[in-house]
C-alpha cells in the first residue's frame, strides 16, 4: 500500500515537473522572442476584429500597440473604383472611348439575358504556424443575376436559406454588417449603406462608408461612399462592410497579413470579364481556423479580380447552394445565423442556366423555370 502511494507521488511530481517546464518554455517563447510578440499581435488582431475587444488585453501587449492594432481595423485604407464615363453615366459614352484607358479595365462584358454560369469549388490552405483554413469560392458568369436581397422581417433579420428560397434564388452569401450587442443580435440593423433594387434601404446618415455595390450595367464599384453617390453612379444593390482588398486591379493589403488576425471570412469581388467573385471561408473551427485579410485577398486577386470586398464575416459567413448550406458557419450549433441581407443569385425565367459544385453539374437547363 505505501509503495503504491509513493508511485503516485513520484508520477505527480514527474507529471508537475514537466508541466511547469513546458508553461515556462511557453512563457519565454511568448515573451522573451520576436516570434513570440508576434504570435500576441497576431491573437490580439483575431480578437480586436470580433464583437468581444475586451479580451485582447489578455495578450498583455502594451495599450498604445493594442490601439495602433485597433486604428487599422477600424481605418484600413481605400481606393475608389474608377468607372469608364459610360459606365457611371450611360448617357454620357463617348464615341472615342474606346481610346480612354478606364474603359480597358473591362473585356467581353455579359449582357442581361446571356448565360447564367455558376461554379462553386472547395478550396483549402493546409496547417501552418498561423492559420489554416477550409472554404468555398463561387464564380458567376453574368452580374446581372446578383442582387442584394434582405429579410422581409421588419425588426428581425432572416436566415439565409430562408431569404434565399423566397426570392429564387440558387446560390447565395451573407452581406452586409448589422449591430450585434453582445453576440446577440438577430440581424434586425443594419451597419453602413444598403441598396435595394435601386432604392436605399440604410443610408448611415449619407456619410461615406465602406461599400461594395452592383450597378445598372452590371460593373461592380468599391470603396468609400454615400448612398446618394450610388445611386448617382447607378448602383441597384449595395452593401457595407470593410476592409477593401482590391481596388482598380491593385491590391490594398501589402504588408504583413492585413492586422485582422485569422478567422470566418466573406467577401465579393468582379473580374475584367464581368464574373462575380462570392468566397466564404470557415473559421474558429477544428477543421478550419480561418483565413486572414491578406489570404482573403490573394483567393481572389489569383482568380482575377480587380475590385473587391470584404463583406460581413465571423459566425455569419455563410454560403448557400441548390436548397441547403454547403459551409459551416461558426455559430452555436453551426446554425445559419439571422442575417439582415444576403447576396443572391437569381436566374430568370427561360435563362439557360448551369451550376456546378466541385465538378459535379447540380442544374443545367437550356431554359430555366421557376
Amino acid at each position: 500500500m505505501k509503495g503504491g502511494i509513493q508511485l503516485k507521488r513520484k508520477k505527480l511530481v514527474i507529471f508537475f515537473s514537466i508541466f511547469f517546464s513546458l508553461l515556462a518554455l511557453a512563457v519565454i517563447f511568448l515573451f522573451g522572442t520576436q516570434k513570440g510578440h508576434d504570435v500576441r499581435r497576431f491573437t490580439a488582431a483575431t480578437i480586436l476584429s470580433t464583437q468581444h475587444r475586451q479580451l485582447a488585453k489578455w495578450t498583455f501587449l502594451p495599450q498604445d500597440e493594442l490601439d495602433d492594432l485597433l486604428k487599422n481595423i477600424q481605418n484600413p485604407k481605400y481606393a475608389n473604383t474608377i468607372l469608364a464615363p459610360h459606365i457611371s453615366n450611360p448617357s454620357k459614352k463617348d464615341k472615342n472611348e474606346k481610346n480612354n484607358e478606364n474603359s480597358s479595365a473591362y473585356e467581353s462584358f455579359p449582357q442581361k439575358d446571356d448565360p447564367l454560369i455558376v461554379n462553386v469549388e472547395t478550396i483549402e490552405k493546409k496547417y501552418s504556424a498561423t492559420s489554416y483554413y477550409e472554404g468555398k469560392v463561387m464564380t458567376i458568369s453574368n452580374p446581372f443575376n446578383v442582387k442584394l436581397e434582405s429579410s422581409n422581417l421588419r425588426d428581425m433579420g432572416q436566415q439565409i436559406f430562408v431569404i434565399a428560397k423566397r426570392v429564387g434564388a440558387i446560390a447565395a452569401t451573407n452581406a452586409g454588417g448589422f449591430l450585434d450587442v453582445n453576440g446577440q443580435g438577430n440581424g434586425g440593423t443594419s451597419i453602413g449603406i444598403v441598396i435595394e433594387d435601386g432604392k436605399i434601404k440604410n443610408n448611415s446618415n449619407n456619410e461615406s462608408n465602406f461599400v461594395a455595390g452592383i450597378t445598372e450595367t452590371g460593373h461592380m464599384v468599391t470603396g468609400k461612399y454615400t448612398a446618394d453617390e450610388l445611386i448617382n453612379l447607378g448602383v441597384q444593390s449595395a452593401a457595407g462592410f470593410k476592409p477593401q482588398l482590391i481596388a482598380n486591379g491593385k491590391k490594398l493589403i501589402t504588408e504583413g497579413d492585413g492586422g485582422w488576425g485569422a478567422g470566418p471570412r466573406t467577401a465579393i469581388g468582379q473580374t475584367k470579364d464581368g464574373k462575380i467573385i462570392l468566397v466564404v471561408i470557415d473559421g474558429r473551427q477544428a477543421h478550419s481556423i480561418g483565413a486572414t485579410i491578406r489570404e482573403l485577398q490573394d483567393i481572389l486577386y489569383d482568380r482575377g479580380a480587380i475590385n473587391a470586398m470584404a463583406m460581413d464575416g465571423g459566425s455569419s459567413s455563410s454560403l448557400y447552394l441548390d436548397g441547403k448550406n454547403v459551409t459551416t458557419p461558426s455559430s452555436v450549433g453551426h446554425i445559419p445565423r439571422y442575417l439582415p441581407n444576403i447576396w443572391a443569385v437569381i436566374p430568370k425565367e427561360g435563362q439557360q442556366v448551369k451550376v456546378t459544385y466541385d465538378k459535379k453539374v447540380l442544374i443545367d437547363e437550356d431554359s430555366y423555370e421557376k
